[in-house]
Formats: C-alpha cells, structure tokens, sequence
C-alpha cells in the first residue's frame, strides 16, 4: 500500500467522480479550486480520517483475497509512481494489479464475484485491481461513487482489458465487481478531464477562474467564499422568476408548518398524558427527551470572521 502518489494541480481518477457531480463529499468547484491552490503553491488540507485510516491497512488484505478468489498471479501491490494517460490530461494512483489466467468469469455470488454490465469477462492479461472499504451493507450494484468511475479510468490510462473492485463491508463481506472498459464512461471521462484542465489553463494564463455551476446553496457559499461587489446586479426574466418562486414556496412551506402545528397541538390536547395513541392505522408517539446535569462551562474567546451565507434574502421592492 503506497496512497496518493498523483499530483494535485492536474485531474486524478479518484477525484473524477466529484468533478462528474457524483460525489456525496465534494463538488466539481472544490476540486476546481483544490487544483488551482495546488498550482499556487498551497499545501492542500490532508483529509483523513479512521475509516480511511482502516481501509489504508487491510487494502493487502482485500486484495490478495479478491486476487486469489479470481485465480490471478503476479499481484503487485507497490505501485509508488502515478500513471498518466497518453493522450488525455488525467492522471491516476493504483491500489494492485494482477495477471488474469485467461478463464472466463461469470457471476457467482457465493464467491462474492459480480461480473457488471455483460454476461462474462474473460480475465486476459493484466486488471486493475481496486479496493475499497465501507461501513454500508452488502450492495448487488455499486453506486459510482464508490469506484467504477475512477476503475474506468485506471483502465483507460493503462491499457487494461478488465478491472475489478473489491468491497469489504463491514468488515466481514468481501464481494468483487467486475468490469470490462465502458466506452459511454470513456467518453465522459474524456470530456471531463480535457474540460477541467481547460480551466486550469485558463487560469494560468489569465489569473480568472472559470467556476462549474455550482450544484446546491452550499456550494455556491463556498465557491463564492466572499461578497465583494456592492453594487447591485441585475437579472432577467429568469431571475425574477426563480425569486418569485422562491418567495411563493417560503410562503407555501410557512402555511403547511402553521397547519402542522396546528394538528399536533390537537393531538396532544387529546392525548393528554399518554405517551402513545393509537388513529386508524397510525401509532403516534410522543416522546420525552432526558439531558444529564453539566458543569457551568465558560465559551472560549473567538477571533471575528466572515463567511458567505448559504441561504438568500429575498424582500418585494416598491
């Protein structure tokens, strides 16, 4: 086990899925910007923690299991440069290779062996091998997050014919999947990477940064970090309609909240001090909440600081 040996200032395969919108962890502006600190100079944040940390020492483990279960020799497990496409601007890091024997693999989920998008792959030449750990349940289908993205792309940068991912869950279900190269994702991954080092060039010749659409408020709180413009912008159609919908849905949403507090106010008038009722085909339940006695704490002191908030206000002119 070797970790990241990519660079930062150019797009990895394991920070594709973010770039691609489907990450649960971080956005296509957050490895945007990661790069663009990395061609600054800046030392980026180390973000680890003891999942990461556990996944790190059984990665051996998982995949000389996952190599021997597919009959392949030759595992390498120390792959301490990264590899580089030959044509396109993407890079990647490798968790193992391993020799396949030629055999035509099938599914076998007592085995723990699934075979992704085709009926068979025959293990011909040199996979990839990638591992993963999780503390979700035992999944049939792997969402894209969780490697077959960045597997695509490994494959593609080294010329493999298969690739395979090996989930520990929970640590204590091993299942393989198995992938052949996917030209749709090829395709993406192509558009994708040639895309984002066009707006590392353009950053580099031009100091501008060509930000993604960010995908939700958060995002654009922290891709737009800092409000620095007073003078108002103004918007379009569009835009007045998106504010006025805005302010139509709060209203919306205040009505039902109103509604609703008005409904378990009456429940709770009739259930007095019962802690369960019993409507037609509903159990309503209404909880106490205990908090253990504290010590008298005094707050820290905290330098002032600013950040951008995430929600918008919105007030009709006159």
């Amino acid at each position: 086990m070797v970790g990241k040996v990519t660079p930062n200032d150019m797009l990895s395969a394991s920070r594709l899925p973010a770039v691609c919108g489907m990450s649960q962890y971080r956005s296509p502006n957050d490895e945007l910007l990661a790069s663009i600190a990395a061609i600054d100079g800046k030392e980026l944040e180390n973000i680890s923690n003891e999942s990461m940390d556990w996944g790190n020492k059984l990665e051996p483990t998982i995949l000389t299991e996952a190599a021997h279960r597919l009959g392949c020799h030759q595992l390498e497990i120390n792959h301490e440069k990264p590899y580089f496409h030959d044509k396109w601007p993407i890079s990647c890091s490798l968790d193992g290779t391993a020799t396949g024997s030629m055999e035509e693999v099938f599914t076998d989920p007592e085995r723990g062996i699934y075979v992704v998008g085709q009926h068979s792959i025959k293990l011909e030449g040199t996979g990839v091998l990638e591992a993963k750990l999780t503390a979700m349940d035992a999944e049939d289908v792997l969402p894209l997050y969780r490697g077959p993205i960045q597997l695509q792309a490994q494959m593609a940068i080294t010329k493999a014919s298969w690739g395979a991912i090996a989930v520990l869950y929970r640590g204590t279900e091993l299942r393989i999947f198995l992938f052949a190269p996917h030209a749709e994702t090829l395709d993406l991954i192509e558009r994708t990477c040639k895309d984002f080092q066009d707006r590392l060039d353009r950053y580099k010749n031009t100091g501008g940064i060509d930000h993604y659409p960010a995908i939700n408020p958060k995002d654009a709180a922290r891709t737009f970090s800092a409000g620095s413009i007073d003078e108002p912008v103004t918007l379009d159609d569009y835009g007045y309609e998106l504010a006025k919908l805005i302010l139509e849905n709060k209203q919306k949403i205040s009505t039902l909240e109103e509604e609703n507090q008005k409904a378990q106010t009456e429940i709770m008038n009739i259930m007095k001090s019962h802690t369960v009722a019993i409507a037609g085909n509903y159990q309503i339940t209404w909880p106490q909440r205990s908090y253990k006695a504290q010590l008298a704490k005094i707050v820290p002191a905290k330098e002032a600081y600013t950040i951008r908030q995430s929600t918008l206000t919105i007030k009709g002119l006159k």
